[in-house]
């Protein structure tokens, strides 16, 4: 399903949208940057597409249905509310915002507007996450009481010294940048039950020691040395439902975990009372444990690899042409921001904090 789209943002995950996009059949039309010479080079792989140094002739231009938002997190509200207030659908990508406070401004600004608002929760539409949703709305779990969410880098800091690391600009570290992914596809699969209490605990300990950090690559590198860095390197958190199930949640940029353990540091896990399941966030199956004719029973589901990021595309264009509600929504982002949120504050106060 084709619309015209325009970029906010042509660095690297602005250069993956837009690639997505041309791979689901939509015109990539404009690109916007404030450095244009960026926004140039990206956008000659587009034929007819055109460059400009300023968002707001994006917003301005009548051609284009809807916009993809991929900016450090520091303007995703702004940008995402002036956006819609100029009519067009916005694909908003993770965090959603800062904390909870400006996801809901945005959530009252789409609302006002009426306009479509998506946001990038793409581990959705991974096959492993597809065939792992199936699995839990077949019934064969039982009822899920406990699910934990692992997303472990041993050296994985992105751009130390950058904008990543720059709480001001961030929101914070791993937690906020792919916490916010394993809290989300969690979240989804139990059909997001009411969350009430947060316990949790982040680490800072290599950006302070910004000199000496080992590692082998750095996404968003090369390391400033000169830069900020004042953000967690690890958050560890028990989330508690209504109703009695549970979360636990582990994730970092920088961690010494032995190598070998690695293999298994991406792992999602669902365990009910019929049955549990795993997989790996970017696997080649799901595991599914079970119990028929008096014996446990293991099974192995084989995936065929999609791109998650085209799939999104695709699913965000049907929801800008029928007006249908988005499959990962504003108020689902604000869920999870907000669990974000109670795990920074518990970890400040030293205290469990109760969610209304």
């Amino acid at each position: 399903m084709s619309i015209r789209l325009g970029i906010i943002g042509a660095g690297t995950i602005g250069a993956v949208h837009a690639n997505a996009a041309f791979g689901a059949g939509q015109t990539v039309a404009r690109i916007a940057d404030v450095d244009l010479g960026k926004a140039q080079m990206l956008a000659a792989k587009y034929e007819g597409c055109q460059a400009t140094g300023q968002s707001k002739e994006v917003f301005a231009d009548e051609s284009v249905d809807a916009v993809v938002v991929c900016v450090p997190n520091r303007w995703h509200k702004d940008l995402a509310i002036a956006a819609m207030q100029a009519g067009k659908d916005v694909l908003l990508e993770k965090p959603m915002g800062l904390n909870a406070a400006e996801c809901a401004e945005i959530n009252a600004a789409a609302t006002e507007t009426r306009r479509i608002l998506q946001v990038g929760m793409v581990y959705r539409y991974s096959a492993a996450g597809q065939a792992a949703k199936a699995v839990v709305e077949s019934g064969d779990l039982g009822t899920i009481y406990h699910t934990k969410a692992h997303l472990f880098r041993r050296r994985g800091v992105p751009g130390l010294g950058g904008w990543f690391t720059d709480k001001e600009m961030s929101g914070g570290g791993p937690l906020i940048d792919i916490g916010v992914h394993i809290i989300d596809i969690a979240s989804w699969l139990k059909g997001f039950p009411v969350s009430r209490r947060v316990s949790g605990k982040v680490y800072s300990h290599f950006g302070k020691r910004m000199k000496d950090y080992v590692y082998e690559d750095m996404w968003a590198g090369p390391p400033k040395l000169d830069g900020v860095c004042d953000v967690e390197d690890s958050a560890h958190a028990m989330i508690h439902f209504e109703g009695g199930g549970s979360l636990d949640l582990q994730v970092s940029w920088a961690i010494n975990m032995p190598t070998p353990n690695m293999a298994s540091a991406e792992t999602i896990g669902l365990f009910g009372d019929r049955g549990g399941l795993t997989f790996d966030l970017l696997g080649e199956y799901v595991d599914v444990a079970t119990e028929s004719y008096g014996r446990n029973v293991d099974t192995r589901i084989l995936l065929t690899e999609t791109d998650k990021f085209v799939e999104q595309a695709r699913a965000f264009a049907q929801s800008v042409k029928s007006r249908h509600t988005p499959a990962a929504t504003g108020e689902q982002g604000l869920y999870v921001q907000s669990i974000i949120d109670a795990i920074y504050e518990s970890s400040q106060s030293d205290q469990e904090v109760t969610l209304s």
